[in-house]
């Protein structure tokens, strides 16, 4: 486990085309526009390179294939809440030959010391309703569910 470096751009980006692609297999909803890999790219090298921003990789071996990644930040509670700061994983992907190793459990646990050393008072993410595996994930990793997203589709007339 490391801090990722610019000159993993390009690797994490594919990751994350991959985790959409996969997302959007089990649910049509998660189409992504044509560029979305390389916008997301620069958003990964943004949090790269804030102070609120963090982007873990897990290699293989030393300077080997990037297997995993996960991509948090500290966010501030919106005004109305009890004031604080809480850490936010936006994304987290771990290829399939090497899932089932402890690698997303060791992306976590590096991640949430970050947050507990910036003082956050919670973790908070979005899992997917059709992604039992994440949820099942997160359950075993001590988070509990809080508040559901709900959705629907409007037709554009």
């Amino acid at each position: 486990m490391r801090d990722a470096r610019a000159a993993d751009r390009d690797s994490i980006g594919r990751l994350w085309s991959e985790l959409m692609e996969y997302h959007r297999s089990i649910d049509s909803r998660f189409t992504i526009a044509p560029d979305a890999e390389r916008k997301y790219v620069r958003h990964a090298h943004e949090m790269m390179r804030s102070t609120d921003g963090r982007v873990l990789v897990a290699e293989e071996s030393a300077g080997s294939r990037i297997v995993g990644y996960m991509l948090g930040e500290m966010q501030n509670r919106p005004p109305m809440a009890l004031p604080g700061r809480y850490g936010f994983i936006s994304d987290v992907f771990v290829v399939d030959d090497w899932r089932h190793r402890g690698v997303g459990a060791a992306l976590y646990a590096d991640m949430r010391r970050w947050f507990v050393l910036r003082k956050a008072l919670a973790v908070e993410l979005y899992v997917a309703e059709s992604n039992p595996a994440a949820q099942e994930f997160w359950r075993n990793a001590g988070l509990v569910p809080f508040l559901k997203l709900l959705h629907e589709d409007l037709d554009p007339k």
